[in-house]
C-alpha cells in the first residue's frame, strides 16, 4: 500500500485538507516536520488521480501557495492553478 503525505502548514490547514479529502483515507499523523497528512493509496492510479485533483483544486481554492507533497519517496510542489481568465489567448 502506498502513501500520499502532505505537508500542512498550521493545524487548522491540516482539518481542511482532510475535509478536502474526505472521499479518501486521510488522517493526520505527527511527521518529521511537523503536522501532515496522510493517505493511504490501494495503488489504484484512478485513485491517485482523484487524490491529487481534490488536493489540486484545496490548493488553488486556498490560494495560500504551494502543497509540499510525498508520494513513493519523491517530493513534489503542487501549485495553485492559474485563474481560468489567464489561460485566454490574447485577442489580435
Amino acid at each position: 500500500m502506498k502513501q500520499l503525505s502532505i505537508d500542512a502548514a498550521s493545524p487548522e490547514s491540516a482539518r481542511a485538507m482532510i475535509a478536502a479529502l474526505s472521499d479518501f483515507k486521510a488522517e493526520l499523523r505527527e511527521g518529521p516536520r511537523g503536522d501532515q497528512v496522510v493517505v493511504e493509496l490501494d495503488g489504484d492510479h484512478t485513485e491517485i488521480v482523484g487524490v491529487l485533483n481534490a488536493l489540486q483544486q484545496y490548493v488553488t481554492e486556498r490560494a495560500g501557495g504551494p502543497a509540499r507533497v510525498e508520494l513513493g519517496g519523491k517530493q513534489y510542489a503542487m501549485h495553485p492553478e492559474p485563474e481560468c481568465a489567464d489561460r485566454q489567448l490574447p485577442r489580435a
